[in-house]
């Protein structure tokens, strides 16, 4: 499994984008952790940030090998996916917001699919289905913590690539950004100019449009029965599904080459109550455990906090079109800035130069070392320690991968902003005990239990006390099914 050649011209510059986005983004912690790659956001933010340099240098410069085809590399490629999806979500949410930036030159491509509002007996089914689940993923994380053997983990190849259900999937998908054609010339060259702030507002769907139309059948090198030029919008659209789509196909399917289905599925896929609740996803979940912890030991052993920022420096030499650093490293880029110049290199000029601006920075930072031990965004004075022990890689991950701890099913007792009982939920985690005859919810005291038998439990319970112990059955609805 591993990226099947490099990305140049406008992919290269989307690829560049997000992962110089994501200097901040990881110290910030803020979205730098997608859930559906669960290796890479296990490991520490340090280690998170030298693999991100990693795999830019081996997807951007051309003289580099391309990213070495381990598991912490592969998962690295498919988090910077992930967030670039993130990034997209949140443009199009912040513009929404703002309701008058751009506005007139959105287009949503057809009316909202309808969304009904949940029936009441919905609404009860998911409670039980939740809560059954949370139930039996509790009760094979204390097997495992016995030491209970549940094997290697295995995916078997499938005989056909996809079944009858895979196949409608994806034809489904594939009409959905298509249908009715390309965005003509003629309608892309009559959009108005954009001011500045319409610039940043649509920068993000920018970047992914110029990248979608450089994938013209002479050009892809995978699958050119699709061309991603051809799909039915462009950078003005707000349905982040289709953008979803359209760069899956783009930096996954086209892309990717994987090695087995089982390297696959160790990468990708989030660790929640489901995993747990669902015997054949035990393998998986002790799997990740074992890489994830031999990741973080290799890597504290070698951490040096004089070079805390080093990596942070490699993204922004290579990715970076702004100039910008906190306190501690302005010498540095300053420094780096003026070598670039010299050397013919403009350095604000997008999409170039990647490996140029990599034998600089191989060339300059041990000249230019000082104010490394800092983050990159430090301000000035910023305690030295305490940045440390915030950057400090531990040698092992959580002992529950993904298991988030079960908090109470009562609701809480009222406040100013849920006075109403139906809405209202408890996040007690302490001290719990279980509904004595169901034993599948969890309560902190008799308040919240008689509360919550009165909001509606009394109806399900006689139901969960009957259904807690039919594993096959949950394990399918964890599944799925």
């Amino acid at each position: 499994m591993a990226p099947r050649r490099k990305l140049t011209g406008a992919q290269a510059e989307l690829f560049a984008a997000v992962c110089h986005h994501y200097i901040n983004e990881a110290e910030s912690d803020c979205n730098d952790t997608p859930e559906s790659v669960p290796i890479f956001s296990h490991l520490s933010r340090a280690q998170r940030l030298k693999l991100v340099a990693d795999v830019a240098i081996g997807m951007l410069c051309e003289d580099e090998s391309l990213p070495p085809d381990t598991v912490q590399h592969n998962s690295t490629f498919m988090a910077i996916i992930q967030i670039l999806f993130t990034a997209l979500e949140i443009e199009v949410d912040i513009q929404d917001d703002q309701g008058d930036v751009g506005e007139d030159l959105l287009n949503y491509d057809e009316a909202d699919r309808s969304c009904h509002p949940r029936t009441a007996q919905e609404v009860e089914d998911i409670k039980v289905k939740n809560a059954l689940i949370e139930h039996r993923a509790e009760k094979n994380l204390k097997k495992l913590k016995k030491g209970k053997d549940v094997g290697e983990f295995h995916v078997e190849e499938k005989e056909t690539p996809h079944g009858v259900e895979d196949m409608l999937s994806a034809a489904n998908q594939l009409n959905r950004i298509y249908k009715g054609g390309a965005v003509s010339k003629r309608e892309r060259d009559s959009i108005r100019p954009l001011n500045d702030d319409e610039k940043y507002a649509f920068r993000w769907r920018r970047l992914c449009d110029a990248a979608l139309q450089q994938d013209t059948p002479n050009n892809s090198t995978f699958r050119d029965a699709f061309p991603l030029c051809n799909v039915n919008f462009d950078w003005r659209c707000a349905k982040c599904d289709k953008w979803y789509m359209a760069l899956n196909l783009l930096l996954d399917t086209k892309l990717m080459d994987y090695g087995s289905a089982t390297d696959k599925a160790l990468i990708t896929g989030e660790v929640s109550y489901k995993s747990y609740a669902d015997p054949s996803q035990l393998p998986r979940v002790k799997s990740l455990e074992r890489n994830i912890n031999l990741l973080m030991k290799v890597y504290a052993s070698s951490w040096d906090p004089k070079l805390l920022a080093i990596d942070q420096r490699r993204i922004y030499a290579i990715c970076s079109n702004e100039l910008y650093a906190g306190h501690y490293h302005r010498k540095w880029v300053v420094g780096f800035h003026e070598v670039c110049v010299a050397r013919g290199i403009n350095f604000q000029e997008p999409g170039k130069n990647y490996q140029a601006r990599l034998d600089i920075f191989r060339d300059t930072k041990d000249d230019l070392i000082d104010g490394c031990e800092y983050a990159f965004g430090c301000y000035e004075d910023e305690d030295l320690e305490r940045v440390h022990r915030n950057w400090r890689p531990k040698e092992e991950g959580p002992k529950e991968l993904g298991f988030e701890q079960r908090t109470c099913s009562g609701p809480g007792k009222p406040d100013r902003f849920s006075s109403a009982l139906s809405f209202r939920f408890c996040w007690e985690t302490e001290n719990l005990q279980s509904c004595s005859r169901c034993k599948a919810v969890l309560y902190c005291g008799r308040e919240c239990q008689v509360a919550d038998w009165k909001r509606g439990h009394k109806n399900v319970c006689a139901r969960l006390a009957k259904e807690r112990k039919d594993k096959e059955k949950i394990s399918q609805m964890a599944k799925g099914g």
